[in-house]
C-alpha cells in the first residue's frame, strides 16, 4: 500500500478513512513508507484514546508530520480532524500557516484569530494574524491587533516590520523608515528590511539613502524571523530532502553556516541521487570554508550526472584559488566543459578568468568579445579585460577598447595605469608620461612607480628606469624591468608574467570588481 495513502475526507463514510487518494510515487520509497506508517499510527492512537483531547493530539501530530513533508493538503486535513475533536490553539495556528502558504489568506486569518483568542500569548499567531489582515487590505484592523496582543514583544524585529508595513499602507513614509531602521538594527542580515528601506526613502525623495540601502541589501532577501516554536517542532519531524534544503538555505541567509551544513548534509543523505541537492550541499560546504569536502561532494554528484553544467561550474568555482598546476588545469577543463553544456554569461566570465590566468589570451579574448556583445551594461569591465587579453598577445591595437572603457568610466585608475603602460610599450612615450604623472598625484604606490619605470625604459632613460626598479625589488615588474635592462631589451607586455594584474578578480576574491 506504499503507493497510495487515503488521507482526505469524503462526504460519505468515516472522515479518517475515505478520501480522495494522495499518490506518493513522486516521493522517495522511504518517505512514502514513513507517511503510510505515520497515518496508521495516528489511527491506532485515536482508536485507543480515552478523550477528545488525546484524539486531537494524535491527528494534530500527524498533521505536523505531513506539514513537515510539504504535503500541505494532507496536513490541512489532519489539522482539521484534530480541531473537530478539540479546539486547540496549536492546530488553529498550524492550519493557518498551511492555508497562508497556499494563499488562502482569509481562511488563514480566521484560524489565526481563533488561535490568538484561545492563547493570548501566541506571539507568532498574533504577528501572522496582523500580517494576514493587512494583506487583506485592512491596515487599521492590523494595527489594532498588534496594539491589543503585541505589547509584550513590541520590540521584536518582525513586529516592527509589520508595523512598518502598516505605516507604508497608510503612506506614513517617515514613520515606516523609522520602524524599519529599528528592525534592521535588530536583524541586520534581513535583506528584505534593507530593500523596503530603500523603497521608502525613494518615496521620501532621498536618493542617496535609497542607493545606500540597496547596497546594504546586496543579494540578501531574508525577511525578519518569527519566533515560532510550533514551526520549529514541525521542522524536527521532516524526512524530506527538499525541506532540509530550504532550512539550510534559510540558515545560510541568516549567516548560520554550521546549521546550513547540518541541514544540507541531512538532505543529501535522504536523497543521495538528487543532483540539485548534492550540489547545493557542496556549495554550502564551500561557503563554510570546507573546500576539500565540497569538491569531494561535487565529484560524487558528477559521478551520477556527467552532463550537469552546474556541477562542472561549481567544481571550477571551488577550485578557483588553488595554486597547484593540476588543480588549475582541472578547474579550467571543468569550466570549459560547463560552458559547452550550457551557454551562460556567469560561466563564460569564469572561463575567461581562468584562461587569463593560464595565459591563454586568445581564448580569453574570444570570451570577452562574446560577453561584450551581450552585456552593454557591463561594457567598461569587459572592454578592460578584452584589452588586457589583447595586450597579452602583444597587440597594440588593444589600446582602442581600453580608451573606450575609460570613456565610460573616466575615473577608473587601474584602466589609466594599464593604458599608460600600453602607450609606453607601443611607442607613445609622451602620452604615457603625461598619464603616469597624473596617476602619481593620486596614487604613489608600487604599481604606479613601476609604470613610471616602464615609461622611462621605453623612453631610453635606462639609468633612471634601473634606479626606480631597484627601489621596489622584489616586485615582479621590477624584476622584469631589470632583466630587460640586463639583456638590452624593451618591454613588450605591460606586466610581468606572474603579475596578479593578469588575473581577473573572479578567481582572486570571488567577486567581480566592476567599477
Amino acid at each position: 500500500m506504499r503507493a497510495v495513502i487515503l488521507l482526505f475526507a469524503c462526504v460519505t463514510g468515516a472522515a479518517s478513512e475515505l478520501p480522495e487518494a494522495i499518490h506518493l510515487d513522486s516521493l522517495s520509497p522511504a518517505l512514502a513508507d514513513a507517511v503510510v506508517e505515520a497515518h496508521g499510527q495516528a489511527k491506532g492512537e485515536v482508536a485507543g484514546a480515552k478523550d477528545a483531547a488525546s484524539r486531537a493530539q494524535a491527528w494534530g501530530r500527524l498533521g505536523m508530520f505531513l506539514h513537515a513533508q510539504h504535503l500541505a493538503l494532507a496536513a490541512e486535513w489532519a489539522y482539521g480532524l484534530a480541531l473537530t475533536e478539540h479546539n486547540d490553539p496549536r492546530w488553529r495556528h498550524l492550519r493557518g500557516v498551511v492555508l497562508e502558504e497556499r494563499g488562502e489568506i482569509e481562511r488563514a486569518a480566521a484560524d489565526y484569530r481563533e488561535a490568538v483568542r484561545l492563547d493570548h500569548g501566541d506571539f507568532a499567531a498574533t504577528v501572522r494574524l496582523a500580517r494576514a489582515v493587512l494583506l487583506a487590505g485592512d491596515h487599521e484592523a492590523a494595527a489594532r491587533i498588534l496594539d491589543q496582543f503585541g505589547q509584550g514583544r513590541g520590540d521584536a524585529a518582525i513586529m516592527l516590520a509589520v508595523r512598518a508595513d502598516i505605516a507604508i499602507a497608510q503612506e506614513r513614509w517617515q514613520a515606516a523608515a523609522d520602524l524599519l531602521e529599528r528592525a534592521y538594527t535588530l536583524e541586520p542580515d534581513a535583506g528584505a528590511l534593507a530593500y523596503k528601506l530603500a523603497m521608502v526613502h525613494r518615496r521620501l525623495g532621498n536618493g542617496a539613502l535609497t542607493r545606500e540601502w540597496l547596497a546594504r541589501r546586496g543579494d540578501a532577501n531574508a525577511a525578519p524571523k518569527i519566533d515560532d516554536p510550533l514551526l520549529l517542532e514541525v521542522a524536527s519531524l521532516s524526512l524530506s530532502a527538499r525541506f532540509y534544503v530550504k532550512v539550510g538555505e534559510w540558515a545560510l541567509e541568516r549567516g548560520d553556516t554550521g546549521s546550513a551544513v547540518d541541514s544540507l548534509a541531512r538532505a543529501a543523505a535522504l536523497d543521495p541521487d538528487d543532483v540539485d541537492v548534492g550540489l547545493t550541499y557542496a556549495n554550502v560546504l564551500g561557503v563554510a570554508g570546507r573546500p576539500v569536502d565540497a569538491i569531494a561532494e561535487v565529484r560524487r554528484v558528477l559521478g551520477i550526472d556527467r552532463q550537469s553544467a552546474h556541477g562542472w561550474y561549481l567544481l571550477a568555482w571551488l577550485m578557483r584559488t588553488m595554486d597547484e598546476e593540476s588543480h588549475r588545469l582541472e578547474s579550467l577543463m571543468a569550466v570549459r566543459r560547463s560552458l559547452r553544456l550550457a551557454e551562460d554569461d556567469r560561466t563564460r566570465v569564469l572561463a575567461a578568468a581562468f584562461s587569463m590566468r593560464e595565459r591563454r589570451f586568445k581564448e580569453a579574448m574570444n570570451d570577452y568579445e562574446i560577453l561584450l556583445s551581450g552585456n552593454p551594461d557591463k561594457s567598461a569591465y569587459y572592454l578592460y579585460w578584452l584589452s588586457l587579453a589583447r595586450l597579452g598577445l602583444g597587440d597594440c591595437d588593444a589600446r582602442e577598447p581600453l580608451a573606450r572603457a575609460l570613456e565610460l568610466q573616466r575615473g577608473w585608475g587601474e584602466a589609466h595605469l594599464v593604458l599608460a603602460r600600453a602607450d609606453a610599450i607601443c611607442g607613445d612615450a609622451a602620452r604615457a608620461r603625461w598619464r603616469v604623472a597624473a596617476l602619481l598625484k593620486i596614487r604613489d604606490d608600487v604599481d604606479t612607480r613601476m609604470t613610471l619605470a616602464m615609461v622611462e625604459l621605453a623612453s631610453g632613460n635606462r639609468e633612471l628606469a634601473a634606479e626606480l626598479a631597484t627601489v621596489d625589488l622584489p616586485h615582479p615588474d621590477a624584476e622584469m624591468i631589470l632583466d630587460l635592462l640586463g639583456r638590452g631589451g624593451s618591454p613588450v607586455r605591460p606586466f610581468a608574467r606572474g603579475s596578479p594584474w593578469w588575473v581577473p578578480p573572479e578567481i582572486r576574491s570571488g567577486l567581480p570588481s566592476i567599477p
